[in-house]
Parts: structure tokens; C-alpha cells; sequence
């Protein structure tokens, strides 16, 4: 759909659709910390002030990324342009960087 990510203010991101729809991305604690090792980052998507869905990524040697989508039905946004911001996400060098 064609998301612009622009940094925003305090290792946070901006999501901008052509259509005008915004997600804000948000640096968070990893979710799973067992599950991942010390090097995770976390960040959590919002979208009209709701949660909207939760992104750790692992950038150990075996790189992994978590996407879960988090709000009850799909509204402006879904579960493919959580995917699309969060590969664009991924391509951004610094995001992944585990200071968490």
C-alpha cells in the first residue's frame, strides 16, 4: 500500500499511508523475553490510540521477527500492513539493533 516511515520523536516511528492513515511505532520492553535472547527489540504499533499490534525481532545470528496483530477486527488497517511497515522496519538500519 505504500506506508512512508519517518522517524518521529524518541526512537519512535511514523507510519503515513497515501490515504492519509498513520500508525504510530513505539520502542517497548521485549514482550518475550524467554524467548528471545538480551540482543530483542520491541516495538508496539498504534493506530487511533489502540493498540494495533506488537513487533520483537531477535538480531542474534539466527536474525527472527514476531509480528502479532492485536486489535479485534480489522478497521483502516490489517494484519498486511502491520507485515509491510514491518519489513520496511526491518530495512531501516539502528532499528534492530537490540537496546532494549
Amino acid at each position: 500500500m505504500g506506508w512512508q516511515i519517518k522517524n518521529w520523536m524518541c526512537g519512535g516511528f511514523r507510519a503515513v499511508r497515501p490515504d492519509g492513515e498513520k500508525i504510530f511505532i513505539y520502542r517497548r520492553l521485549a514482550w518475550d523475553s524467554a524467548g528471545y535472547a538480551q540482543s530483542a527489540s520491541s516495538y508496539e504499533f498504534r493506530w487511533h490510540g489502540l493498540p494495533a499490534g506488537r513487533l520483537t525481532a531477535e538480531t542474534t545470528w539466527r536474525k527472527s521477527i514476531k509480528l502479532l496483530f492485536t486489535l479485534e477486527k480489522p478497521g483502516a488497517i490489517n494484519e498486511q500492513d502491520l507485515l509491510e511497515i514491518s519489513m520496511q522496519l526491518a530495512g531501516i538500519s539502528d532499528v534492530f539493533r537490540g537496546t532494549n
